[in-house]
C-alpha cells in the first residue's frame, strides 16, 4: 500500500482487460452498498442537506471498515450537521484509482478520501513514518496523544494544505506486519527469493534478506496471490486478511506485527471544506477522530474472532524466534536512519514520534 517508488518496488500490472471486469464488479457493488446508504440520508435530512459530497473508500464490501463504519460514518456527519451534510460513499476505485486518491481530491474529481498515510509519500515523504515505525507504540492512547496533543497534526495539515486538501484526520489502522504466504515462512532468511507485498521499513526487513517486493493495492492482492504475482503479503491485521479473503489462497501466518496500529487517513478537498461554516468544520473534524477510535477498537475484536475463521479454513500459524525480532529491531532502526531524508517536515515529525516514544519509556529493546 503506497505509491510506486522505482526504488523500493518491483511493480507487476495486471492487465487492463483484467482491470476494467473489476471496475464492473466494483460499480455493481457500489450500487448495492449505496442503496444501502442512502437511506441514512433520505426524507427530512436530505431535504435540508445544503453539502453534498461524495468519498470514496480504499476499503470496501466484505470489510466492517465498508460494510459498517463508513455507513456510521456517514450516518454521525448527517447528525452532526443536523442534516445539511450529505456524504455519499464510493468503495475502491469507483471513481479514480486508489493510489490516485490525494490528487484527485485535491482536483475536485473527489470531495473526501479515504486511505492510508503510506500511500501519499511520494508528495510528503514524512508519510512513511507518520503511517508507522516498526516496534515505537504499543497502545491506542499512545497514538492518539502523539497525533491530538503535540503538533504533528498541524504539521500534517499544512503538508497536505500544500496539495489543495484539508487534512481531517488519522484513522488508527489495526496491526501491520504479519505475514501471510502461500509457503510456510518461519525464520527471517526463509524470505530469500519470496515475492512479497510490503512498503515502508517492513520492506525494507525482508529485502534485507533476500526478498523482492511488489506494489498492488490492497482489493488486488487476492488476485495477485492466487495467480502467483505474489508469493506473501503484509496487510494487517486477521481480521483485514480475513476480509480481503487471503485466508482462502495463503495458509500460513507468521507473526508477529510490527505496528500496533498503522495510520489511514481521511482529508477533503480544500475548495469544499472553506464552503463550510466552522461549525460543520469542526462536525467533520470530530467525526473523523471518532472514527479512528472506532477503526481500531473493532478492528481488535474482530481479528480475535478472525483467527478462528482462520483456522478453520486450514491457516498454520507460528512466529518468528525473539533472535529474528532483535534482528528486525536493528534493521529498521538502521534503515530509518538512512531513509529519514533532510527535509525540515520529515524532521520536525521524527522529532516529535521518537521524543514521544521515548517519553512513554518505549524503547525498541524494551517491546
Amino acid at each position: 500500500m503506497t505509491n510506486r517508488d522505482k526504488n523500493d518496488c518491483v511493480v507487476h500490472k495486471i492487465g487492463g482487460a483484467a482491470i476494467r471486469r473489476r471496475h464492473i464488479v466494483r460499480a455493481g457493488l457500489a450500487g448495492a452498498s449505496l442503496a444501502a446508504v442512502a437511506g441514512l440520508s433520505t426524507g427530512a435530512q436530505a431535504q435540508r442537506a445544503e453539502f453534498r459530497f461524495r468519498m470514496q473508500s480504499f476499503l470496501g464490501p466484505g470489510t466492517t471498515e465498508w460494510d459498517v463504519l463508513v455507513p456510521r460514518y456517514v450516518k454521525r456527519v448527517a447528525e452532526l450537521s443536523n442534516g445539511r451534510i450529505q456524504i455519499q460513499p464510493f468503495p475502491p476505485g469507483a471513481l479514480v484509482p486508489t493510489f490516485e486518491m490525494l490528487d484527485a481530491v485535491g482536483k475536485g474529481v473527489v470531495d473526501i478520501g479515504y486511505g492510508a498515510q503510506v500511500y501519499w509519500r511520494g508528495k510528503i515523504p514524512f508519510t512513511l513514518w507518520t503511517w508507522g515505525i516498526p516496534f515505537a507504540f504499543s497502545a491506542l492512547d499512545h497514538y492518539d496523544y502523539l497525533w491530538h496533543e503535540t503538533e504533528l497534526l498541524s504539521i500534517v495539515r499544512a503538508a497536505f494544505a500544500k496539495h489543495n486538501v484539508h487534512f481531517l484526520g488519522p484513522v488508527y489502522s489495526d496491526e501491520w506486519g504479519a505475514t501471510m504466504s502461500r509457503r510456510e515462512l518461519r525464520r527471517l532468511s526463509d524470505f530469500s527469493g519470496v515475492k512479497i507485498r510490503s512498503f515502508g521499513l517492513g520492506a525494507e526487513i525482508w529485502k534485507s534478506q533476500g526478498a523482492s517486493i511488489v506494489t498492488v493495492p490492497g482489493e488486488e492482492q487476492y488476485t495477485a496471490m492466487s495467480t502467483g504475482v505474489i508469493d506473501a503479503s503484509n496487510w494487517g491485521s486477521p481480521d483485514g486478511f480475513v476480509a480481503v479473503k487471503l485466508h482462502e489462497v495463503a495458509k500460513f501466518y507468521l507473526g508477529p506485527s510490527i505496528i500496533k496500529f498503522d495510520m489511514e487517513d481521511q482529508f477533503m478537498s480544500m475548495r469544499a471544506y472553506n464552503r463550510l461554516p466552522d461549525d460543520l468544520k469542526t462536525a467533520m473534524n470530530l467525526a473523523t477522530r471518532i472514527y479512528a477510535v472506532e477503526r481500531a477498537t473493532t478492528s481488535t475484536i474482530n481479528s480475535a474472532k478472525a483467527v478462528s475463521v482462520m483456522r478453520q479454513a486450514g491457516v498454520k500459524f507460528s512466529s518468528l524466534p525473539p533472535e529474528d525480532i532483535a534482528t528486525m529491531q536493528r534493521i529498521s532502526s538502521e534503515a530509518l536512519e538512512r531513509m529519514a531524508g533532510k527535509d525540515e517536515d520529515t524532521q520536525r515529525v521524527l522529532k516529535i514520534i521518537f521524543e514521544t516514544r521515548d517519553t512513554l519509556g518505549l524503547r525498541p529493546a524494551d517491546i
